[in-house]
């Protein structure tokens, strides 16, 4: 994934179960964490609390450990979407529509190309190709961003081949640090009509996002890694395209007001991955732009083998269903059968 790579895919779960036997799921990426120890000291704070009192937790939990914020702020999401998994649950009703409802179908955006630099160019665009016969017509690819001319030529190749077929998004996963650096490939292919470049810097670089934004025709999109309100205040102003994830950023709360912010500064939206969570708070809010996925074919995000359900996909589209809940429905026995560590706490 850009200049990262990647060998395992490992996954974090919590269950919250209440004293009626109720449980509320929620799943996020470890991502070099420490998500799971910071959920060893987060998770006690629940017991004997009423788990439809979602705020009282979260302020509170913040409130305790502001010097520690970046340390809690993946296990924190990770109860705030239990809790709403939960209280979903309690009312009997899907997310989307406890949100406030807005669709019931959104734009699927697959994510495809991945190990590009050791594959066949044209089993790449064979992938992309049986995506667009699914009606799939927005495709996000992934650069290493080290390589200018590489990266150009490939990217240019994509867009001439298929650019009458389908759109392509670009991520180039954190690859730069400076302005210099990130022109060198991103003027090169600032006329390629990309539908979006995402996160050239870091996250806490909000100010070169803006001064690149401002020197390129190709819309920039940022933000699945804020830590906090804040963060995605000075962020929304810098970007075209807000990036959300509810797993990483302070939960179901924190995504909903991360898009108010982009509604209100004009900006589109876009989720990172977990489509199954992430589908149901795009079909409450018009400001989401469509919901990304790993296809399982590409053996990169494995997670369906601990979910019971998958949102369909029809006509490039994912399909929303009336199950009560979030859409986290973890299949716990396979969790447990592949876990490398659990804790129990009650």
């Amino acid at each position: 994934m850009g200049t990262v790579p990647v060998t395992t895919r490992d996954y974090v779960c919590l269950r919250v179960v209440t004293e009626s036997g109720l449980e509320g799921f929620a799943i996020g990426y470890k991502s070099g964490s420490q998500v799971f120890e910071s959920l060893q000291a987060l998770a006690p704070r629940l017991l004997g609390r009423n788990a439809l009192m979602r705020q009282e937790f979260n302020v509170e939990s913040e409130s305790l450990r502001v010097p520690a914020k970046a340390s809690y702020v993946r296990s924190s999401s990770l109860v705030d979407i239990a809790l709403w998994d939960l209280t979903a649950k309690t009312a009997g009703l899907p997310l989307y529509v406890l949100l406030g409802g807005f669709r019931r179908e959104v734009r699927s955006i697959p994510i495809l190309g991945f190990s590009y630099s050791n594959r066949p160019l044209e089993q790449i665009e064979e992938e992309i190709r049986q995506h667009r016969d699914q009606g799939e017509s927005l495709i996000k690819v992934m650069i290493k961003g080290t390589d200018a001319v590489a990266n150009s030529k490939y990217l240019q190749v994509l867009s001439s081949d298929l650019g009458d077929l389908v759109s392509f998004a670009v991520d180039a996963h954190w690859s730069w640090r400076t302005i210099s650096e990130a022109l060198e490939t991103c003027r090169r292919i600032d006329d390629c009509g990309l539908a979006f470049i995402e996160d050239p810097f870091l996250p806490q670089q909000w100010r070169l996002v803006g001064e690149l934004r401002s020197k390129l025709r190709t819309q920039i999109a940022v933000g699945e890694d804020i830590l906090d309100p804040y963060g995605y205040a000075d962020l929304v102003q810098n970007v075209d395209i807000l990036r959300v994830d509810a797993t990483a950023s302070g939960g179901i709360t924190a995504a909903m007001n991360a898009l108010a912010l982009a509604s209100a500064h004009g900006r589109q939206a876009l989720p990172h991955v977990f489509p199954y969570l992430h589908v149901h708070i795009a079909c409450a809010h018009p400001t989401i732009m469509g919901v990304e996925y790993i296809p399982e074919h590409t053996g990169t995000d494995p997670v369906r083998s601990l979910l019971r359900d998958f949102p369909t996909i029809k006509n490039g589209n994912f399909q929303m269903t009336d199950q009560p809940g979030v859409g986290c429905d973890l299949h716990w026995e396979a969790v447990e059968k592949s876990a490398s560590a659990s804790f129990v706490f009650e």
